[in-house]
């Protein structure tokens, strides 16, 4: 919770300040797609799964700019004794990620491409459904993504991106010792470019 508060208020420092200075165009995005844990533990439990998520993209003079957004990443999975046995507990998963990017910029009006890095302020949670257990943290950790719209009409354009995220659970975390509960995700969905 501590980490998406920090997150939130970093970014909104940082969007004040980048509005405060001369900006060539603001574009927001919204989209949906898949995940791909990068940790074996994980992809065990809980396969593959679903985010949401949407992006302010600020872009200056010299093709540089800053990027800040929300996503939201649910999953299902089931857990089972290490020992063997029949027993299953259904688990499910919810990450909150705030993250803020630098990002450079380059294409055409037609078609933007943009390369970003930057930190993901991640709040997880997760929940065993039969039994009264429940877990959370928050972290953060490093982000890369590409970024590809390509115009429609005069504003709006489709959206498509790919992201890479490593969140480090740490040694004390319910999944197990040092978990990764990040990975790769690919989105698609609309951009509208605002000015």
């Amino acid at each position: 919770m501590r980490a998406r508060r920090v997150g939130a208020a970093l970014a909104l420092a940082v969007l004040g300040l980048a509005a405060a200075a001369t900006a060539q165009h603001l574009t927001v995005s919204l989209a949906a797609g898949g995940f791909s844990p990068s940790d074996a533990t994980y992809r065990q439990i809980y396969g593959n799964g679903m985010v949401i998520a949407g992006d302010a993209w600020l872009a200056f003079e010299k093709h540089f700019g800053l990027a800040v957004g929300f996503g939201r990443l649910s999953d299902d999975g089931l857990a089972v004794p290490v020992s063997g046995g029949e027993a299953s507990f259904p688990l499910s998963f919810t990450r909150t990620t705030v993250p803020l990017l630098v990002f450079y910029e380059l294409g055409s009006k037609a078609v933007t491409v943009r390369l970003g890095a930057g930190a993901g302020f991640h709040s997880y949670r997760e929940s065993w459904q039969t039994v009264d257990l429940e877990f959370s943290d928050s972290k953060v950790g490093p982000r890369l993504v590409l970024a590809v719209s390509a115009a429609i009409f005069a504003r709006l354009s489709l959206y498509a991106s790919a992201t890479y995220d490593s969140i480090p659970s740490g040694a004390g975390a319910a999944l197990g010792t040092n978990i990764d509960l990040g990975g790769f995700q690919v989105l698609g969905g609309l951009a509208y470019r605002i000015f």
